[in-house]
């Protein structure tokens, strides 16, 4: 089915290209005249390509001849491209090639078509067998769908004029996407059988809305609520209160300060036992070392005590007769003061 004399091409439709695209092919100029080098790289990927072809590598042989076609475009090398990809199972990719193929020959001057007969021939036979065995996928968007969402098919952008139709594809799996704006990339993949026909509904996830940020917080205002109580003549005052509770801390300092004195008193005699001067047998030390500490206690205890009753003593006798203490009434005041970190209850007075 190959022969190694390419003929020039004059024109090439972009059927394969719309068939990739998912867009209407469109006119395309003649090529202007390959380079040199261009020329010689093309030979040569011909060459590998048909090589690989003929040995069953299709997996090289369609991209060699693919470059060498986009190198130095030439029916004969076209019509190697759509036999290596039809071997290779891409049938829709084939039939759109041996379309090209033809339509690059019907082109050429009647003393190059009749060289390229029997191809032609051959090419037009295999397209009507391969339109059978074409799938083809439908990409349709849900109602719900809005304007500006972007949707993929094997990595290239749709336009909305190919959504809704049914276009060509090769066998095997397909990836599509959507996305809305800065939103979520939504993927579907399908897999299509040889002449399947199928309508795929394209899902589309929209971009989540921004929370708003929350307010500032407003700084809440502090409150403060008192209660006056005025302290009649029948109420005891603050004053005696404070008398009475000095005079309680007076007496328990005397208390320990007694208690601690008797402990202490009672090592003292095992200590003068057991101790000469300043040296001690094993007994009298550890006597002399128990007594330390409640010795302290007891000075601590009737220092406090003293200072306590002492302070009571004036506290009760200097007590004012009157109400008044320098014109302002004796009295407790309840107090409330609420604010954001907490409230706190307190009284405040003149005693």
């Amino acid at each position: 089915m190959i022969m190694n004399t390419r003929s020039r091409a004059l024109t090439m439709s972009l059927s394969l290209l719309a068939l990739l695209a998912g867009r209407p092919a469109a006119a395309q100029e003649p090529p202007a005249p390959a380079a040199t080098q261009d020329l010689a790289a093309a030979e040569a990927l011909f060459d590998k390509g048909v090589t690989e072809l003929e040995a069953g590598h299709y997996e090289t042989a369609c991209p060699a001849l693919a470059e060498s076609q986009r190198l130095d475009p030439r029916p004969g090398t076209l019509f190697a491209l759509a036999d290596c990809q039809d071997k290779a199972g891409k049938v829709a990719t084939a039939a759109a090639l041996y379309a090209d193929y033809l339509r690059a020959v019907e082109q050429l001057k009647i003393t190059q078509r009749l060289r390229h007969d029997k191809r032609a021939k051959m090419a037009q036979a295999r397209q009507e067998q391969l339109a059978a065995l074409i799938p083809e996928l439908t990409l349709v968007l849900p109602e719900s769908a809005p304007n500006d969402v972007l949707v993929t098919r094997d990595g290239v952008t749709f336009s909305g004029t190919s959504l809704g139709m049914a276009l060509p594809l090769d066998p095997g799996e397909h990836v599509v996407t959507t996305r809305v704006g800065e939103g979520p990339v939504v993927e579907q993949r399908v897999t299509l059988a040889a002449g399947e026909k199928r309508v795929l509904e394209i899902q589309v996830k929209r971009a989540e809305k921004a929370s708003p940020p929350a307010p500032a917080a407003v700084p809440k205002p502090r409150v403060t609520m008192e209660t006056p109580v005025e302290l009649g003549s029948g109420a005891m005052s603050g004053r005696r209160i404070g008398a009475l509770v000095a005079g309680g801390v007076g007496v328990a300092g005397l208390a320990l300060g007694g208690v601690t004195g008797l402990m202490a008193l009672s090592k003292k005699s095992v200590v003068q036992e057991h101790c000469t001067g300043a040296v001690c047998d094993p007994e009298g030390k550890e006597a002399a070392d128990a007594a330390k500490v409640p010795g302290v206690l007891s000075t601590v205890g009737f220092g406090v005590g003293a200072v306590g009753i002492a302070t009571g003593l004036v506290l009760w006798l200097t007590e004012p007769s009157s109400t008044k203490v320098g014109g302002t009434k004796r009295g407790m005041q309840a107090m409330v003061d609420a604010g954001p970190e907490g409230a706190a209850l307190g009284v405040k007075g003149v005693w």
